[in-house]
């Protein structure tokens, strides 16, 4: 089966992304289009790399590779910017099933701008015409099948993943290129939502108000400008000097500071759907480095401590990191029994092959 896999995401910081095409690997022979971070260079030949110059030109690029590429059976088409060039590479290569990852879950009325409300638009009348549907949890696949008009309710695929270094000659150099900043002993907790205020960042920054000099919070990855200047002119009024902030960090790099942190912060608000039912694959990061998290009270991140006893799930960040803390090795062991039965390989293969009895039935 030849499948041409199709994505607006960038291969290095898309970890849903990265597995859902080791997944399409186990159904046939994957050529996969993504896109272009910085000089990135292809995984291997059959990855094929949209140096970005927006997103009309990429429909045109897609275009192209389809016409280049030839006969295909399968499009996968990843998220909602994957649609059009996919509906579109599937008319140019003669593919005759279409499956569609729907990684988001937002309506019109939440959807942000009027790019948002038109992603709503094509994703609502192409998505019930694609043969397999993907969500990316039970909760979001309930809802899909009235949102979109579904027959059969999605496949559910939980962003099950795990950080790598990509050699050890990378681990080392990066160990010695941060280990100094480690070097004070305190009790860290890592969030990879930078300073995205709608991510409850203001009430982490309360937490360690009261928290004190033991413990400190690091704020990873990409903010807007504006967000980013509250929390910097917070920290300043409220005299924090235990909160750091960093860019977006590489896998490898991410990888070496999640590893040197005691918890990962996992939190969402709960204004829109595609938030209040988010499917976080942070978390499963944060675990597999074998550190417990401390959630937001979104029902997935609630249900999903409850259950597993990996973390604890609460509004009052102060107490839930206090807790965590004051029993540390007891939540280390949990969470170590947990990743002990959890497998990002089995979750790849369940896909293909539930994904291979949907086509047998398309």
């Amino acid at each position: 089966m030849k499948i041409l896999y199709i994505s607006y995401d960038q291969y290095e910081y898309d970890g849903r992304g990265r597995e859902l095409i080791r997944a399409a690997k186990e159904l046939g022979e994957v050529t996969y289009i993504t896109r272009a971070f910085g000089q990135e260079k292809p995984q291997e030949a059959s990855h094929i790399l949209y140096q970005d110059r927006g997103y009309s030109r990429f429909l045109l690029f897609v275009c192209e590779q389809a016409k280049r590429i030839g006969r295909q059976d399968v499009i996968f088409i990843d998220n909602r910017k994957g649609i059009i060039p996919g509906y579109l590479a599937k008319r140019l290569t003669g593919a005759r099933y279409v499956i569609q990852d729907c990684r988001e879950l937002y309506d019109r009325k939440s959807a942000a701008g009027v790019p948002g409300r038109i992603g709503c638009v094509v994703e609502r009348i192409f998505t019930r015409h694609s043969d397999v549907i993907i969500a990316a949890n039970a909760y979001r696949a309930k809802r899909m099948v009235k949102m979109f008009g579904l027959k059969k309710e999605p496949l559910n695929y939980e962003n099950i993943r795990r950080l790598s270094y990509s050699s050890e000659e990378k681990r080392q150099q990066i160990e010695k290129e941060c280990q100094g900043f480690f070097a004070e002993k305190k009790f860290r907790i890592i969030s990879t939502s930078g300073c995205d205020l709608s991510r409850t960042t203001l009430q982490m920054l309360e937490a360690m108000k009261g928290l004190g000099e033991d413990y400190e919070l690091l704020l990873v990855g990409e903010s807007a400008e504006e967000d980013e200047l509250i929390v910097k002119e917070t920290i300043r009024g409220e005299g924090l000097t235990n909160v750091k902030i960093f860019p977006r960090l590489d896998q490898d790099h991410l990888k070496y500071f999640v590893e040197n942190c005691q918890i990962g912060m996992v939190t969402y608000h709960q204004r829109d759907l595609n938030n209040k039912y988010c499917a976080s694959g942070k978390i499963f990061e944060y675990l597999y480095e074998g550190k417990p998290v401390v959630t937001s009270t979104n029902p997935p991140l609630r249900d999903f401590c409850e259950k597993y006893g990996i973390g604890q799930a609460s509004d009052d960040y102060e107490w839930a990191i206090l807790k965590i803390a004051e029993a540390y090795e007891r939540w280390q062991g949990q969470v170590k029994q947990f990743v002990r039965r959890v497998h990002v390989e089995n979750n790849n293969h369940r896909l293909a092959e539930q994904i291979k009895k949907r086509l047998e039935e398309a």
